[in-house]
């Protein structure tokens, strides 16, 4: 028989390199965690792990193996891995407590087996209702984190998949992970039509799918116990959003043990290599080389037919600055250089508060607030740091209008900007009507002051993100 597992701890206090106890530790540990999850769904292992591999695929060989490497770089180093997940309300646990969305179901399943390893896991559920990927897909590394491994694409309710409606958010998303700090895989929840089109990704970006639907059918149609009875909210709850798009409780963990499931095996594939290399002369040291982690700042054109102005936010990466939570960066308002003048940092409506102060009860963590000025406000100015020479510096808001000369002036570095924007993609949902611009008119190398003010009518102006390209030097 293999010994129980050390908890995290007792790893984490040994600082050297892992040996074959070690992966024995992690394998009992994800045999232990499969079997916990099989018998949530039925009495037959076999039957239940042939159904749950359903649904999960790679473009290419080479963009799973991407992943099990990062595994096997987090064991080996003793690293942290991180899953960052972007979505919409339904990822938002909308109708159900928070705890209870998939993402959370999914880190709970695999903490016990990455705790053995020693590997700190997070699993950050960054979903937001009623906002599709964009325009937060150009602020990866605020929004998602720094440090994500795997980032995960969700938006399925709020973002066309549809091939020419969706490919330009798609593949923008893909692109912007690709360039995150990390360079991490980029996971699917569907298997949207566009993805066969963006070949460079398929392994550099790890593109793959983990599709609960087939699965959840099929175990739907068996009666298992483990989605019988469905309702919002294991316990009682008056959380809000309990909706007929919204998943219940059940099939929240249902989706988050079919991601999970996903994950072990290719912790349990990166434990067998590591074992190979223990046979073979010992495993790779922590300053070898081959757990360097590149980053790519830019990319080449994307596939997708763009003009000139779209593939400059398509192939760069950015900073940000952001209302909208949640967030891993800094908010809008901490870049406020003066006094706000009348500007409000708040919600865009009385019912969007109300909402938020409801879903708090359930430890919701979206919010859509926002800074807002109006005729009667006066200038507000934003010290943004750290821009590099010939970057970029840009805006994004739920615009009433974007004809900015007709209500507000617009400066950067005291010069009028407004007839020199460039405007890069426009999303709308129920929720918003979001749009970005940049400018590179007047941008100096180092810090850039940009003001805005509303100068007539009955127009408000709506500011959410901030967005420039940083001096990777400075």
């Amino acid at each position: 028989s293999v010994a129980a597992p050390a908890t995290g701890a007792d790893a984490a206090a040994s600082h050297a390199p892992p040996d074959a106890a070690a992966v024995a530790r992690v394998q009992h540990e994800i045999k232990a965690a499969r079997s916990s999850i099989f018998a949530v769904y039925g009495s037959d292992e076999t039957s239940v792990k042939q159904h749950m591999a359903e649904g999960v695929k790679f473009y290419a060989a080479e963009g799973r193996q991407k992943i099990v490497e990062r595994m096997l770089r987090a064991f080996a180093i003793r690293d942290g891995f991180a899953i960052a997940v972007g979505g919409m309300s339904d990822v938002a646990a909308h109708g159900n407590m928070f705890e209870e969305s998939y993402p959370a179901v999914c880190e709970a399943a695999l903490k016990p087996v990455f705790d053995a390893a020693a590997v700190p896991l997070t699993v950050r559920n960054m979903a937001m209702g009623g906002v599709p990927s964009y325009p937060n897909s150009v602020c990866m590394e605020d929004n998602l984190g720094a440090d994500a491994d795997v980032v995960v694409w969700d938006f399925r309710m709020v973002e066309i998949p549809s091939y020419e409606a969706g490919k330009k958010y798609g593949e923008l998303y893909v692109r912007q992970a690709m360039m995150m700090p990390r360079a991490p895989a980029v996971m699917f929840k569907r298997d949207n039509v566009y993805l066969k089109d963006v070949p460079y990704a398929w392994e550099d970006g790890g593109v793959h799918v983990i599709d609960e639907t087939k699965a959840l059918n099929m175990f739907k149609k068996l009666k298992s116990p483990g989605l019988a009875n469905e309702k919002f909210c294991e316990g009682q709850c008056t959380c809000p959003g309990q909706v007929k798009w919204h998943a219940g409780w059940k099939t929240q963990r249902f989706r988050g043990h079919h991601m999970a499931l996903a994950y072990l095996d290719m912790f349990e594939e990166a434990m067998g290599q590591y074992l190979a290399l223990l046979t073979d002369n010992g495993a790779p040291g922590p300053e070898d080389h081959r757990w360097d982690i590149v980053r790519q700042r830019t990319l080449e054109a994307p596939s997708v037919k763009l003009d000139a102005s779209h593939a400059l936010f398509a192939s760069r990466s950015f900073r940000c600055a952001m209302t909208w939570t949640p967030r891993t960066g800094i908010d809008v308002v901490d870049l406020v250089d003066g006094p706000m003048n009348g500007w409000k940092h708040t919600h865009p409506s009385p019912r969007v508060a109300q909402g938020e102060a409801q879903g708090k009860q359930c430890h919701y963590r979206d919010s859509k607030r926002c800074v807002v000025g109006d005729a009667a406000s006066h200038w507000i100015f934003f010290k943004i740091p750290n821009v590099k020479a010939d970057g970029l510096l840009g805006f994004c808001g739920d615009f009433q209008s974007t004809e900015f000369g007709e209500y507000a002036l617009i400066m950067v570095n005291q010069e009028e900007v407004m007839d020199k924007l460039t405007l890069w993609l426009e999303a709308k949902t129920l929720g918003i009507a979001a749009a970005c611009f940049s400018v590179s008119h007047n941008v100096q190398p180092g810090d850039n002051v940009v003001g805005f003010r509303v100068t007539s009518g009955d127009l408000k102006l709506t500011l959410t993100h901030l967005v420039w390209e940083e001096d990777d030097d400075g």
